[in-house]
């Protein structure tokens, strides 16, 4: 009997060691695609992700990003590190930001029930900051790691790699003006994406909801163990196909074609990060993390961000093929640069030219004629005889331009409200957003003679200077700037006043090939 009692003990100690543990669901129950859920933290059920805040720069741009755990072993930390999207510190293309003053604030403990009990730390040292290939900022605090965590903060750790295709995975965010709120989906790859300027070579997207301006830098974790695998960067939300591979309209570049799916975000993976740190300290260490070594190009005069393979007959049927016509400066002295149909190529130090000297570096080299989209790939040299490192090839920029075959440009975008504080008139705004909507033609008049059909006195947008007319209307410029964080469409918008009689605007869009639009009537009531 005794016998039996021990056999039977044996069996069931070995079935309870062998028996799978069940995971933690850090989503809490909820289904992947559901409405994105608000958190709350008053009991501290959610204080793993009290590490999680809203950061601010100076500009006042309003994003999410992350408290990193780059404790060692030993429990042993030194500065405090957030990380969010680089597109949340600045819009540049072709610079890397490194250990540069950064001033504004980070708000932890960002819950809807918490709010009094925010804790606030300011911003020190931009550490490292780029939009090209990846899309990252790493900014240190002026308080240390091991101050936020006696004040209950908790800090994310880092994944050891992005999970696979199809995994459940969670975004944490805080949309503007909202607190952090919680969405489940799915990890996805996706190809190269372009949002131009920018080209990011390695991404994964996902269709979580909720997604929105705010949300940008904030955490992609595992469902099963709350671990950061990557960063939120844009999303095709609220966007139209029409835009695509423009600003805040990202596309997928497939076999060399730009590829559009909506309600889609796009993220970069950090969990390179985990070789970075050493001893809880940031390392710029070239063999062992690979943000370094780092190629940062400022252009001397950029360019139309696409252009089309425009033929024209010119008498000889001759194709008029562009060029990159490319100035630049470059922080080293030497480049090396190659043209590609595929983003990622620019990791692969194969094919790429002998190092040039970057004194009055010029690239012109033809593009195309191929239609598509088309890579332009540029790293820094200090010297001929460099060695190739992981770091210096995921630095690279890369430049996109795609040549399609011209055909009419796309309906003109016109805006007109209502103007009740300056003339009782009307607010027109033409839209511009090249290289679709390059530059507009337009003419107004009485409704009743204006003939849009006929080619004569057709004004051209944007103008230079303003222009007074008194013929029953009043035409004033106001070019609105594109302010960091606001998302205004560059646009010129003029105020006209219909006094006595309905009013006629003809408007035709042209594109950076110069295809004029269908045309646009519109037709203003008197006021």
């Amino acid at each position: 009997m005794k016998s039996t009692y021990c056999a039977l003990a044996s069996v069931l100690s070995i079935l309870l060691i062998t028996a799978p543990t069940q995971a933690r669901d850090f989503g809490e129950g909820l289904v992947n695609g559901a409405p994105p859920r608000m958190l709350a933290n008053a009991n501290r059920q959610h204080s793993h992700w009290s590490g999680i805040g809203r950061i601010r720069n100076e500009s006042n741009t309003l994003c999410t990003a992350s408290l990193l755990d780059t404790r060692d072993a030993q429990g042993n930390s030194g500065p405090a590190y957030v990380i969010t999207s680089s597109h949340c510190i600045h819009r540049l293309n072709g610079t890397v930001q490194k250990d540069l003053p950064i001033k504004g604030s980070i708000s932890f403990n960002y819950f809807d029930d918490t709010l009094e009990q925010l804790k606030t730390f300011s911003l020190k040292t931009l550490r490292w900051g780029s939009s090209q290939g990846v899309d990252l900022a790493i900014i240190e605090l002026e308080k240390p790691l091991a101050t936020l965590i006696a004040r209950g903060i908790q800090p994310l750790k880092l994944a050891e790699e992005v999970p696979a295709d199809g995994s459940d995975i969670l975004a944490l965010s805080a949309p503007e003006w909202e607190t952090l709120h919680l969405s489940a989906c799915t990890q996805q790859r996706s190809e190269e994406t372009v949002e131009q300027p920018f080209v990011w070579r390695v991404t994964m997207k996902n269709q979580c909801q909720g997604i929105r301006h705010g949300s940008f830098g904030g955490p992609l974790v595992t469902r099963d163990g709350n671990r950061l695998f990557g960063i939120l960067g844009t999303s095709t939300a609220g966007q139209s196909e029409e835009n695509k591979c423009q600003r805040e309209a990202p596309c997928e570049i497939h076999a060399g074609l730009p590829v559009w799916h909506a309600d889609t975000h796009y993220g970069s993976p950090v969990t390179f990060l985990n070789d970075c740190f050493v001893d809880g300290v940031l390392q710029a260490n070239a063999q062992t993390c690979n943000l370094y070594p780092t190629t940062s190009i400022e252009f001397r005069n950029p360019k139309p961000i696409q252009q089309y393979f425009v033929k024209k007959n010119r008498g000889r049927g001759q194709d008029i093929t562009p060029r990159w016509d490319l100035a630049f400066t470059v922080n080293t002295p030497f480049y090396r640069y190659k043209v590609t149909r595929r983003a990622i190529e620019c990791e692969n130090p194969s094919l790429y030219s002998a190092p040039v000297n970057a004194a009055n570096a010029h690239i012109n080299d033809a593009i195309g004629p191929q239609t598509g989209m088309h890579m332009l790939c540029i790293v820094g040299v200090e010297s001929a005889e460099q060695p190739v490192t992981t770091g210096m090839m995921q630095n690279a920029l890369t430049l996109a331009v795609e040549l399609a075959e011209p055909g009419p440009a796309r309906t003109p975008d016109v805006d007109i409200v209502l103007d009740r504080q300056a003339l009782q008139g009307y607010l027109i705004s033409w839209n511009l957003a090249p290289p679709f909507m390059n530059r507009y033609t337009y003419k107004y008049g009485p409704a009743a003679t204006t003939d849009c059909l006929r080619p004569v006195d057709y004004k051209h947008l944007p103008t230079q200077e303003a222009e007074e007319e008194d013929d029953g209307l009043d035409l004033y410029d106001h070019p609105l700037e594109d302010a960091p964080g606001l998302h205004v469409p560059d646009k010129t918008v003029r105020i006209i006043a219909a006094r006595d009689q309905p009013y006629k605007i003809c408007t035709y869009a042209f594109d950076q090939a110069d295809q004029p639009s269908t045309l646009r009537t519109d037709l203003l009531k008197p006021r």
